[in-house]
């Protein structure tokens, strides 16, 4: 009998005060997983297509777009659904079957590494393929205990509020990457973000290291700094040197930005040192780019040839197609050709408009969101769209969470309005009876 009061003792405190820790942890990390695959379904895309290639698989990018859809849409659920308690039992089976079949998978990954990093978390945070395995083992520990004590858990919610939660949660994701496709992510986690430096980031930090010199005199040696090095009348003589690393050097986060021009060859340093403004139109790929708002990038270049601006085409596709792009289209500007994975990270548009002042991102658009050029007067000094301008990650997080939570505290006031209302009705009948 004592036993099993210890036993039942131990159950209530780990369900009272572990198992909400351990859903927010499971369901804050498919949440945030999730979510950040939606605010970049293209990256996922691109993520995706590393695997296919790696594995020797050959998938129609149709059905790469859905998967990118549907792996950001499957984890933000399951991620709400743990943390708001719909659905449990089901939840809980399908956030196990998740975990136990990625955990040895990512395990594959870590010995293999047929792929630099799985991509779990988008551009947001890089994990190596051995802190992805760990992770995962942590988070199926955490699944599990949560599967054993799902029935303990709470919910928000009632069956008919449940459903309209539930399709809430999936439909949100899938919104936030469909404004991603249409026009840019709206928080960029890539280094080409407005306001990033790309002098800087393409600019390798060497190591740094302290010296010391031995020199010697009457038979004695003596350590010294560079500051304190012995004059040669002293009477000291040079023995050796050591050096001791102080900071350890750092690659450049960019490490491909290679600009070729067809005549003249690489001007990657001559538009990051420009110091006016330079306008890059970005197609990765001109055989499969959007072609509906080629006339805005001509506009585009016919302002900035009037206010004497660069403006350069950048793709890499080959010369062929781009004489074939320009013959149709009658495009004015000269297009340079970069690395394809590189112009990608540019901009998740295809075509897409940067913006550069002294090698600083000052303006990012998508092809429908290009300006329209023909109406501005003024040169871009004096003009907003010449100033720097990023969103601000706390406001977006917060507009997008005020989003996500508002419909989901109206189900629940409908939630918990119908309970007081039942619990009114059968105080009300208890009485007259």
């Amino acid at each position: 009998m004592g036993t099993n009061t210890r036993n039942e003792t131990i159950k209530a405190f780990l369900a009272t005060y572990i198992l909400p820790i351990v859903q927010i942890l499971v369901g804050g990390v498919f949440l945030f997983s999730g979510f950040v695959k939606a605010l970049d379904p293209v990256g996922t895309v691109i993520k995706l297509h590393d695997y296919t290639d790696a594995f020797g698989l050959t998938i129609l990018p149709l059905f790469l777009n859905l998967a990118a859809l549907l792996q950001a849409a499957v984890e933000f659920a399951l991620g709400a659904f743990v943390l708001l308690g719909l659905y449990k039992r089901v939840t809980a089976w399908l956030v196990l079957i998740f975990m136990a079949v990625m955990t040895p998978f990512t395990l594959y990954l870590a010995l293999a590494n047929p792929v630099s990093d799985c991509g779990c978390f988008g551009e947001a945070i890089t994990l190596t393929n051995w802190e992805t395995f760990w992770k995962n083992v942590v988070m199926l520990v955490l699944t599990v205990f949560f599967f054993l004590f799902t029935t303990k858990s709470g919910t928000l919610f009632g069956r008919r509020t449940g459903r309209w939660a539930a399709m809430w949660v999936i439909l949100f994701p899938l919104l936030v990457a469909g404004h991603a496709y249409r026009h840019q992510p709206m928080i960029d986690f890539r280094p080409f973000k407005p306001g990033a430096d790309l002098r800087a980031l393409t600019t390798a930090i060497p190591d740094s290291f302290s010296y010391a010199f031995i020199y010697e005199k009457d038979g004695l040696q003596q350590t010294f700094t560079t500051d304190q090095l012995p004059a040669s009348d002293e009477g000291w003589t040079y023995v050796d040197r050591t050096e001791k690393l102080v900071r350890a050097g750092q690659a450049p986060i960019i490490e491909n930005l290679a600009i070729l021009h067809p005549e003249t060859g690489d001007i990657t340093a001559t538009i990051l040192d420009d110091t006016s403004y330079v306008f890059l139109y970005v197609a990765d790929k001109l055989e499969t780019a959007d072609r509906r708002r080629v006339p805005e990038a001509n506009t585009a270049y016919g302002y900035a040839n009037l206010h004497g601006y660069t403006f350069y085409g950048l793709t890499a596709s080959d010369s062929t197609t781009i004489d074939e792009w320009r013959y149709e289209y009658e495009t004015p500007f000269e297009f340079c050709t970069a690395d394809d994975r590189l112009l990608t990270t540019m901009t998740r548009s295809n075509p897409g408009l940067l913006l550069l002042k002294n090698g600083v991102v000052i303006r990012k658009w998508a092809f429908r969101d290009i300006p329209d050029f023909a109406s501005l007067e003024k040169p871009l000094s004096e003009s907003s769209l010449g100033r720097l301008r990023h969103r601000s990650l706390f406001r977006v997080l917060g507009l997008s969470l005020l989003i996500f939570l508002f419909p989901l505290l109206y189900f629940h006031q409908l939630h918990a309005g119908r309970i007081a209302r039942l619990g009114h009705l059968t105080t009300k009948s208890t009485k007259s009876v």
